[in-house]
């Protein structure tokens, strides 16, 4: 079952926006939220880390903080919920975090803004989402109070970019 929840979770986090109108179980949620928390902190540890550019280094210890806390705050969430949070990234992001490794210079500021605006994309459709459609109180509850936030970081991240 474990293996079906995490290929549903990597199929939504691919993009499969079709899927996001459908009931996500609350499992499928904490796998989901859990896992890109998990991206943002260690992605953002390396750009603090590897960047040359102060905006993005700056960017990048906001995301430890704010995720950190928001992976704290879903463990606290999914507790309630009797939800087992994983401790593993799903594939997709695993291998994110892999090609960030091997980039460096202004190639590794590029991809690590990409997959910023991306990993942001996704997590504001997953916590509206959720929040609107989920079957778990304290969860709603979570993806309400994470969706402006992570909506907040979608728009720093744009204007990053230039977008």
């Amino acid at each position: 079952m474990r293996v079906i929840n995490i290929a549903i979770a990597a199929a939504l986090i691919a993009g499969a926006s079709h899927v996001y109108a459908q009931q996500m179980s609350s499992e499928e949620f904490v796998t989901m939220a859990a896992s890109s928390d998990m991206f943002e902190v260690q992605s953002g540890q390396l750009a603090a880390k590897n960047s040359k550019a102060a905006s993005i280094q700056q960017f990048a210890e906001m995301m430890v903080a704010d995720h950190t806390k928001a992976s704290q705050e879903l463990k606290a969430a999914a507790g309630e919920a009797k939800v087992t949070v994983p401790t593993q990234m799903i594939d997709k992001h695993a291998t994110q975090l892999g090609k960030l490794q091997n980039a460096q210079g202004e190639a590794f500021d590029k991809a690590y803004i990409e997959a910023q605006v991306a990993a942001h994309q996704e997590a504001l459709k997953l916590m509206q989402s959720y929040a609107q459609n989920g079957d778990s109180e304290p969860l709603k509850a979570h993806a309400t109070k994470a969706s402006p936030i992570v909506k907040r970081h979608l728009e720093h991240v744009q204007k990053l970019a230039g977008q």
